[in-house]
């Protein structure tokens, strides 16, 4: 074939992609919102397709950030209460920071005053209600940062550090615990004999130690560490990792902690993802008790292997002391590792004494999210007074509920679901909790008038029930000291409202819009909003068109100056009448 016609193909072939590329853009922006439109019922489906996009966010106006549009692909009315948590990351999220949400997906509070956020949830300390979460720099599957806690006017109260020079707070846990302490992971880079995992790796391997620290929160004080490396070495790992453990620039990061809790007796339960187990370490020695799952063989599993073949899991936490019941989230996957072909919720009664296991319930999606990595199982209980399980599907971008059998009552994705596996969106752990009452301290509600309406928000606030908009006019005399009058009220359904202002003679020249509780008590004011000019578009138009049409001119009448020997002889268009005219 000559270089010719190869480059005619190539053009041919690249045309083509093109115009394909370009239909199914136009077929996205125009038939796809058509067909939603006329049939509401494809929108869930189109979304998982990712017809809609694959991460769809909200803007809005008197606000300045976005947040997921989610999809709720299923839905029981026992769901419809409480606010989820989340902390939206990965390549396709523009703004990580932590993020609240209702029941339905709806936003209710986000701030960008943080680097990248993980495990944003609800705890108590000293009898107060705190929010709590990890911030800092993200690196692959770890972090360095602090655990920031957050009042209810949304002020940092408390910041909570690693112990230890050179130790920074990792993403993974921060628990405070019943005696007002706080548990976290640290990951540290250190040096290690990784002789026994062959491959010429030498006794000064890399790698990378998984530490959890008990701190008192209001000193700072170290009350107890834990190392995985006195306990365990590298090779009993079963993740791969054919360049780590050379090099201190790729460490083998052969434990991986990801949870930590203590219970009533004083000990921690943690889970080791890269072990498959999750264990019971003595809280006054540091020793292993007990091991559950991997290659441990401390209980035997009375439900064929279900409720000990865990692997690559998350969150493990005590469900019940007093019955012994243990939930983790099975992963089942870690790329290149595929050891499930989904990811689930499990529930583990226990016997510590005669060292048994045995599988209570299991918790899958329809949808069937493999994620591999990241997840979290809560208990909580539902708005009909049932106990519920919600479950956060981690590097699949969804959270479900579940009745306790197992069966799902709703579930809601806030990315389309075929784009799970390149998992461009993702939330460590989700969160729901009954009730936030929170007031911001920092920030008044906003107003913004765009094309003759007037949008209305307040970030965090969760106990606004009407907005009431009010105008006056001053006159001209912005000094006139002229009452608000009130001028609509409305229910507030959404993150977002917004009014109609009036028109004509009942137009006001300023509006605010106050905000008021269930008894329609006054809670702030907003900023004072300004309508512009009545015409002033109609003007602003105007003005451009004709600064549009002098330009042209002056340029016509430049060019006839500047181009030589370039002008119009209109005698050789004059008409000799005489030869017309009519013959007497």
């Amino acid at each position: 074939m000559d270089r010719q016609r190869i480059f005619r193909v190539s053009i041919v072939g690249a045309l083509t992609l093109a115009a394909i590329c370009l239909t199914l853009t136009l077929l996205q922006q125009s038939l796809v919102p058509i067909l939603v439109w006329s049939a509401p019922q494809l929108e869930a489906p189109f979304y998982d397709l990712g017809l809609l996009g694959a991460y769809r966010t909200q803007s809005y106006v008197s606000f300045d950030l976005n947040s997921p549009q989610a999809s709720v692909v299923q839905w029981e009315d026992s769901c419809d209460y409480g606010f989820v948590f989340l902390d939206p990351s990965g390549p396709a999220v523009a703004h990580r920071g932590p993020l609240i949400i209702d029941a339905k997906g709806n936003l209710i509070w986000t701030s960008d005053q943080f680097e990248t956020t993980t495990n944003q949830k609800l705890q108590q300390y000293k009898g107060e209600e705190y929010l709590t979460f990890w911030s800092g720099q993200k690196a692959k599957t770890m972090g360095t940062g602090a655990y920031y806690m957050l009042d209810s006017n949304y002020t940092v109260v408390h910041k909570v550090d690693a112990v230890g020079e050179g130790l920074r707070g990792d993403l993974h846990e921060f628990k405070i615990t019943k005696d007002d302490t706080a548990l976290l992971t640290v990951y540290n880079l250190t040096n290690a004999d990784l002789t026994g995992m062959g491959w010429f790796r030498t006794e000064n391997g890399w790698i990378t130690d998984s530490l959890f620290q008990e701190v008192d929160i209001a000193t700072g004080e170290l009350l107890f560490e834990w190392k995985a490396t006195e306990h365990f070495r590298a090779e009993g790992s079963y993740m791969t990792n054919p360049f780590g453990g050379y090099t201190a620039g790729i460490p083998f990061d052969f434990f991986h902690i990801n949870s930590v809790e203590k219970d009533a007796q004083g000990n921690y339960l943690i889970s080791s993802r890269h072990f498959h187990t999750v264990m019971c370490i003595d809280g006054k020695t540091g020793d292993v008790l007990w091991e559950l799952g991997g290659r441990s063989e401390d209980f035997l599993d009375l439900s064929d292997g279900k409720a000990s073949d865990f692997s690559w899991q998350h969150d493990a936490r005590w469900l019940s002391e007093e019955e012994v019941l243990l939930s983790v989230f099975d992963n089942g996957v870690a790329w290149p590792h595929v050891d499930a072909p989904y990811s689930e919720g499990l529930v583990i009664k226990m016997d510590i004494e005669n060292r048994t296991a045995a599988l209570v319930q299991s918790y899958r999606s329809p949808s069937r999210p493999r994620s591999s990595s990241q997840g979290s199982v809560q208990p909580i209980k539902g708005a009909d007074g049932e106990e519920h399980i919600f479950i956060g599907w981690g590097s699949s971008a969804a959270f479900s509920e579940f009745a306790v059998d197992g069966h799902l009552l709703c579930e809601t994705h806030f990315t389309a679901s075929a784009s799970w596996w390149w998992e461009r969106v993702k939330s460590y752990r989700a969160f729901k909790t009954p009730s936030w009452s929170a007031t911001p301290a920092a920030w008044d509600p906003s107003a913004k008038i765009d094309g003759g309406n007037l949008y209305v928000s307040w970030n965090g606030a969760t106990d606004v029930a009407f907005w009431e908009l009010q105008g006056r006019n001053t006159d001209g005399d912005e000094d006139a000291p002229t009452d608000f009058q009130v001028v609509d009220v409305m229910e507030k359904d959404a993150f977002e409202e917004s009014f109609a202002l009036p028109t004509g003679a009942d137009a006001c020249s300023h509006y605010r819009v106050a905000a008021l509780d269930h008894d329609h008590g006054l809670m702030r004011y907003s900023n004072i909003a300004i309508p512009p000019p009545p015409g002033a578009m109609s003007y602003v138009l105007a003005a451009v068109s004709a600064i549009a049409v002098i330009g042209a001119m002056a340029a016509f009448w430049l060019y006839r100056k500047r181009v030589a020997g370039w002008h119009v002889d209109w005698k050789q268009y004059t008409v000799d009448r005489s030869k017309y005219q009519k013959l007497w």
